[in-house]
């Protein structure tokens, strides 16, 4: 590598959380092509971030340290790194490890935390502190599989071809079901803590008045109400849970509300707005611009293509 070559640094906070976005808020997946090689000393150091992340080698061998385990893969595997759980990676004999990740936030798959498909295929993983990595191996049919949606991924990502986000979120829901499916037995032995539990039930209720109430002025107090805790302690938990604030979450549940109004064209900027909450038409259309990453015409316009 030439000397005045820049290396790649993973930006951490003090807790050694990654505080690179991955993806858009939109679209929060991101695939990326990595070497070893590029990162300073040859090697990935510990961090942790609240997406699941694949690692697909397809050059060397990689060792992934997570926790005390030191697993290694090499080109035909891949593994699985549980969401919040700290983790590196390096070249298990010193020579070059070229490799692929997908990064993808877990509410991007299963929707919103008390959800069926939350509750009854992500929950038990997520909060399973014995599974923080699943193995994938080609000589298993159902790794092969696996693997092969992820080259699709992989394909579709890079390439971009019209509904390419859609198609993604497709293949990444077949990926997490075979492999969740082929491990369901091992995770379902435990249970989360009776902390974690007490902050589920809270925040489906907070949830749930989110979703009921969306269109209307709401209070930090008046959603802190009715989990019977303060302001602080209702944000702390629902930042904890879903990885996103409570205003994140709100703005972005109010943009997914008015898709469908837009897509109708019987309503101003102005009316819509006004439908899903938000204070004016400026407001709702950056935050429609944000999410979806264009504004209201060119997704009417896009739309309209599709069909």
């Amino acid at each position: 590598m030439d000397i005045n070559t820049k290396f790649r640094k993973i930006q951490i906070d003090s807790t050694q959380r990654e505080i690179a976005d991955h993806g858009t808020q939109g679209f929060p997946v991101t695939v990326n092509h990595d070497d070893l090689w590029a990162f300073e000393g040859k090697h990935v150091p510990v961090h942790w971030h609240g997406e699941f992340e694949i690692g697909i080698p397809i050059e060397g061998r990689a060792v992934y340290q997570i926790y005390q385990n030191r697993c290694e893969i090499h080109p035909g595997q891949a593994i699985l790194i549980n969401s919040n759980v700290p983790h590196s990676c390096s070249s298990a004999d010193e020579k070059r490890v070229r490799y692929h990740t997908v990064i993808v936030r877990p509410d991007f798959l299963y929707g919103t935390i008390g959800s069926d498909i939350e509750k009854n295929c992500f929950r038990a993983f997520q909060h399973d502190h014995n599974t923080a990595c699943i193995m994938i191996d080609n000589t298993k049919s159902w790794g092969a599989q696996v693997l092969a949606l992820l080259v699709n991924t992989d394909r579709l990502f890079y390439e971009q071809p019209f509904c390419y986000e859609l198609r993604i979120k497709g293949l990444l829901c077949e990926v997490f079901a075979e492999i969740l499916s082929r491990h369901e037995t091992g995770m379902t032995c435990t249970k989360p803590s009776q902390e974690n539990t007490t902050d589920l039930v809270r925040l489906e209720k907070m949830l749930d008045f989110l979703h009921t109430h969306f269109d209307q002025i709401i209070s930090l107090q008046e959603l802190a109400n009715q989990v019977h805790l303060s302001r602080e302690a209702s944000c702390r938990i629902f930042k904890k849970m879903t990885g996103k604030t409570i205003t994140q979450y709100l703005c972005e549940y109010r943009v997914t509300q008015s898709l469908s109004f837009v897509q109708s064209r019987q309503y101003s900027i102005t009316q819509i707005a006004e439908m899903t909450g938000f204070s004016n038409a400026s407001r709702f259309a950056k935050a429609f611009q944000a999410y979806i990453g264009c504004n209201p015409s060119e997704y009417n316009l896009k739309c309209q293509q599709e069909l």
